[in-house]
């Protein structure tokens, strides 16, 4: 399961972007909350940078971390596996298959057996003398994709509505889009002028991008209409 806590948040942030955008001439008789939604809505989103949030990330798979890693202004750090020994390893199971108690059974098979040969290996180097920091380093080798891993992650509000725009979609992959819900909840409360109105990428652009990808499923799929055929319409007429 999951887990988000916030660790540290930019406060007075409303003002901080309020103040921030003064600098270009938005008027001092506009409320600050208002001048923020304005900057969300209409995407005049340097002055977001200023806002950052540090998070506690627990429960993900090293394959989600990965992920993870594809937003790049953000700061990584996660746990370590040359110094951390893993023979008692949690991991995630993945979502398409919690359901299926046949799936599961196979797929704790393949995590046990995985477990046994990091014990095996970690053990018998150990008793040949390479010591247990090299043994640590070879054994890490063979655990799974779904090894939970322990995150901290920065982002500052910018890059996190891209990051909530890319992993809120049907599309993305479950675990990373749980992530991407958990993080919504807690910053939505903490700055609801900035996140209040964010959402999927077809939410916040008022067209889906995905266009024949868009899922079925997609709660959005009768209201916002695809790039497609928003671009088509103009280029042809």
């Amino acid at each position: 399961m999951v887990e988000v806590k916030l660790l540290r948040y930019t406060p007075d942030g409303v003002k901080l972007i309020a103040e921030s955008c003064r600098v270009s001439g938005i008027p001092p008789n506009i409320p600050d909350e208002e001048v923020v939604r304005m900057v969300v809505e209409n995407d005049y989103s340097s002055v977001l940078e200023h806002i950052v949030f540090t998070f506690d990330i627990s429960g993900i798979s090293v394959a989600i971390s990965r992920e993870l890693l594809e937003h790049r202004i953000a700061s990584h750090t996660a746990r370590s596996t040359r110094y951390h020994d893993e023979r008692n390893f949690d991991y995630v199971i993945p979502p398409p298959i919690r359901n299926d108690p046949e799936m599961v059974e196979i797929f704790k098979e393949a995590m046990e057996s995985a477990r046994k040969h990091y014990e095996e290996i970690f053990d018998r180097m150990v008793e040949k003398g390479y010591g247990k920091e090299k043994a640590r380093e070879v054994a890490r080798y063979v655990l799974p994709m779904a090894t939970h891993t322990h995150y901290v992650w920065t982002i500052n509000a910018r890059s996190l509505i891209n990051f909530l725009g890319l992993r809120l979609c049907k599309r993305a992959a479950p675990e990373i889009r749980e992530l991407a819900q958990k993080i919504y909840d807690i910053v939505v409360k903490v700055y609801p002028e900035i996140f209040e109105n964010v959402g999927c990428r077809g939410y916040n652009l008022g067209l889906c991008p995905e266009n024949e990808a868009r899922p079925k499923d997609c709660p959005y799929r009768d209201r916002i209409p695809l790039k497609k055929d928003v671009k088509g319409g103009w280029k042809n007429s």
